[in-house]
């Protein structure tokens, strides 16, 4: 049987979500909500009805709702900038500085059915991501660092465990010897502040702090979001 397309999966599955979050009304995305039916049948149902596994994109991570919301918040920050977004999911945040005024937009995430959800996301909020990368960054920033004018890179949700944790804070070494500044933000996972906050002390700093108002993730044991930058 041919496998589902993303296509199908936003027309029929996934329908367009208007003020897809409450930290961040201002999108519209196609994402998996408490508001539909695949959300409260069991886990690998749902997958089977996608027809595909661990669909990481079609959630707002707590991190994505956070920089959007700065990024929509903090506009003379982004306006005229090169934006790089680094896992971008369902593409909220390269959605956000688009409405922000970047003046260009990367989103890069290394599986590629996200990067055609941030676009068919992007098309519900009338923006045009510039360029799409599937290329694994985290591991060779290099490959695009040393091609691109780059002035700030995102990264949202990806310290999931020590070893992510450990390529971000090598990443963000790198970044800082580009002179690219980063926003990171992060729910305070147990291998961010293990990780990321033992070795980025003096490097980091935290700007802003977010409420978790809305809990439609499967995440439900932290309070607030914080990002950081350098």
């Amino acid at each position: 049987m041919q496998r589902r397309t993303c296509e199908y999966i936003f027309q029929h599955l996934l329908p367009p979500v208007r003020r897809a979050c409450l930290l961040v009304p201002e999108l519209t995305l196609s994402i998996l909500t408490s508001s539909n039916p695949l959300w409260n049948i069991p886990y690998q149902e749902a997958m089977d009805k996608m027809d595909r596994t661990d669909p990481w994109w079609a959630f707002l991570w707590p991190g994505s709702q956070a920089l959007s919301r700065y990024v929509l918040d903090n506009r003379s920050l982004i306006q005229g900038r090169r934006i790089l977004d680094l896992g971008s999911g369902c593409g909220a945040s390269a959605i956000a500085s688009k409405m922000a005024g970047a003046m260009h937009v990367i989103a890069n995430d290394i599986d590629q059915d996200a990067l055609a959800a941030t676009c068919h996301n992007a098309r519900l909020n009338n923006v045009t991501i510039d360029e799409y990368l599937s290329d694994n960054l985290i591991e060779k920033p290099s490959i695009i660092l040393d091609k691109h004018t780059v002035d700030l890179l995102i990264i949202g949700d990806m310290c999931y465990d020590h070893q992510l944790s450990q390529q971000i804070v090598n990443l963000i070494k790198t970044a800082r010897r580009y002179h690219l500044r980063i926003l990171l933000a992060d729910p305070g996972r147990y291998s961010f502040k293990k990780v990321v906050l033992d070795q980025l002390k003096g490097i980091i700093t935290c700007a802003c702090e977010y409420p978790i108002i809305d809990r439609d993730y499967t995440e439900s044991d932290f309070d607030t979001i914080q990002i950081w930058t350098t």
